[in-house]
């Protein structure tokens, strides 16, 4: 789950398609996201079953540190209730709130690579085909793999033709499910303090750390 997070999020930095229509569109909207410097986004995040049934849905938070990001460090935060993450570039926290642990990991471990942008990145570029429409003002991509070894059957990016900012992102995982991210707001040029892209780990004292450094 924190991978596909990680993936559902920053798919326009991450995803790459033979379609050249698709390719010029992503690239657009990585040039602003690079130029948003500091982003920050509010979501809704909706989980359904195979029956395309609602699961569960929830409220959450990104934040971005683009600049860092550009200079070869992943540098966030993801926060939903169950589940939050940290990444300052050099060390990376994960705390999910079912067990009550917080793993510590270093940002280029295996662990934390398996939760990277960059990692994803290198996962996916070859391994999808991409067709764009247009509707309602906006650039709707869909992706599919171009073998049936792919984590997703079917990914849909809708990014605003205006703005350049992801507006809604669907996944289809082979049958078992779907998600669905629609972003509520966008916030660019935001000014993140460092100890944002850091856990609080004295806000969780009965949190089990487990530091695999």
């Amino acid at each position: 789950m924190r991978r596909l997070l990680i993936l559902l999020f920053l798919l326009p930095m991450m995803l790459y398609a033979s379609n050249d229509g698709v390719e010029a569109v992503l690239d657009k909207a990585v040039a602003k996201l690079k130029a948003d410097s500091g982003v920050q986004m509010e979501f809704e995040y909706s989980v359904y079953d195979a029956d395309a049934s609602l699961l569960f849905r929830e409220k959450g938070t990104l934040l971005i540190d683009a600049d860092k990001a550009v200079a070869g460090k992943e540098c966030f935060s993801l926060l939903l209730e169950q589940l939050k993450i940290w990444c300052n570039g050099t060390v990376q926290w994960n705390y999910t709130g079912q067990t009550n642990e917080i793993y510590i990991t270093d940002a280029e471990s295996d662990e934390a690579q398996n939760l990277s942008p960059l990692y994803i990145m290198q996962l996916y570029k070859n391994g999808y085909r991409g067709s764009l429409k247009e509707n309602a003002g906006a650039n709707v991509i869909t992706l599919l793999p171009i073998d049936n070894n792919g984590e997703f059957d079917k990914v849909q990016v809708t990014i605003d033709k205006e703005s350049l900012q992801p507006v809604r992102i669907a996944l289809s995982m082979n049958g078992n499910g779907s998600t669905e991210i629609v972003v509520k707001s966008y916030k660019a040029g935001c000014l993140f303090n460092s100890k944002q892209f850091v856990c609080p780990v004295n806000e969780f004292p009965d949190a089990e750390v487990v530091d695999m450094r």
